[in-house]
């Protein structure tokens, strides 16, 4: 994600400045920005131009205090860790010059867990993005000024991207709230034996005429990212917990962790999801597309009920993250409701919805 978020920046003629903890991040991050841009490229994300120009914008740092001097905003990227972002982000706060604006790239967490540990609440807020989206999730803490909100959701079209201001915070935001279901459902199809990696990105791909399906788009999200959301407590869930975590297991201890590591579910620079559909079997398909369609349609209709944004919002956000002719809500609609029900009464026979 901070390579990603680097990118947008560079690519919109921002200077970026990057660093990290690590002398082996630092010292192989232009290679895995070009990996990221090569990937992004590939999806029709970014040009070569675009990656060019960005990486001309974008310096590493080799010091904490030295990479967020003068900075007008920083974008917190680490591991989905509690501890480790409330670290991070305190640090921040003391460092940071008065006038910086501090925000987390975290939709697993939310800014009312991390706000405590500032001194200066009010210029800290989430400014969540997604790899390969020009969608940027915008929610404000209690403490955090209008002012900063405002600048946040400015920032964002300043790299032709859509701002999408919550109503309040809420465990996933927008799109990984609908996506978490869906990648949930691949999983489980995947780590019972229902399926192969394959043959649930190609059952996607086909059934909603996307160029990328749920495992394509776990590597370029990080497999270490997908397993550590997994190590949390997952009440009602824990069986299903159980066989995940058992299938990413390998993925983790050989550092297969998709495009940032050159090797995932697919090998990279040249993921082979055009080939997807001269090696599938005689699985019955149509029962995963059912699957898969079920879980994502019930994510949107729960995350609407909810009423953290505006249902033609929602549909907008996914439709601009994954290049759809229509969002889950007006496909819902057309689906209707007696083949929707059936649907989920399928799933729910099968054990797999929670």
């Amino acid at each position: 994600m901070g390579c990603f978020n680097a990118l947008m920046a560079g690519s919109s003629g921002v200077t970026c400045t990057v660093y990290d903890e690590s002398s082996v991040a630092l010292n192989t991050f232009e290679d895995r920005l070009r990996g990221t841009g090569d990937a992004l490229c590939a999806q029709g994300f970014f040009s070569a131009s675009d990656v060019s120009s960005a990486l001309s914008m974008i310096k590493v740092i080799p010091t904490f205090e030295g990479a967020v001097a003068g900075a007008d905003l920083i974008s917190e990227s680490v591991p989905e860790q509690l501890e480790l972002k409330k670290n991070v982000l305190g640090f921040l706060d003391d460092v940071c010059e008065p006038h910086s604006i501090i925000t987390t790239n975290t939709s697993a967490l939310l800014p009312s867990e991390l706000e405590s540990v500032f001194v200066h609440g009010n210029r800290f807020a989430a400014l969540h993005s997604h790899l390969g989206s020009r969608v940027f999730d915008i929610v404000g803490a209690t403490r955090t000024d209008p002012a900063v909100m405002l600048t946040l959701e400015k920032y964002a079209r300043a790299l032709g991207g859509f701002p999408l201001r919550l109503k309040r915070e809420r465990r996933g935001y927008v799109i990984n709230a609908i996506l978490g279901p869906l990648l949930r459902m691949s999983l489980l199809l995947v780590a019972t034996g229902r399926a192969s990696v394959q043959q649930v990105d190609r059952a996607w791909m086909e059934s909603q005429k996307a160029p990328v399906g749920p495992f394509g788009l776990m590597d370029v999200f990080g497999i270490n990212v997908i397993y550590d959301s997994w190590t949390r407590p997952r009440p009602g869930d824990e069986e299903h917990q159980a066989d995940i975590l058992f299938f990413l297991t390998p993925y983790i201890d050989t550092h297969s962790l998709g495009v940032k590591t050159g090797q995932g579910f697919y090998s990279y620079p040249n993921p082979a999801y055009a080939d997807l559909k001269n090696s599938m079997d005689d699985t019955p398909h149509h029962s995963i597309k059912e699957f898969l369609l079920a879980a994502y349609l019930s994510g949107a209709m729960t995350l609407s009920e909810s009423g953290i944004a505006e249902p033609a919002m929602i549909d907008e956000a996914w439709r601009l993250s994954f290049s759809g002719s229509q969002g889950p809500l007006a496909q819902a609609q057309e689906v209707g409701s007696n083949e929707l029900r059936r649907l989920l009464d399928k799933t729910h026979a099968e054990g797999l919805l929670s």
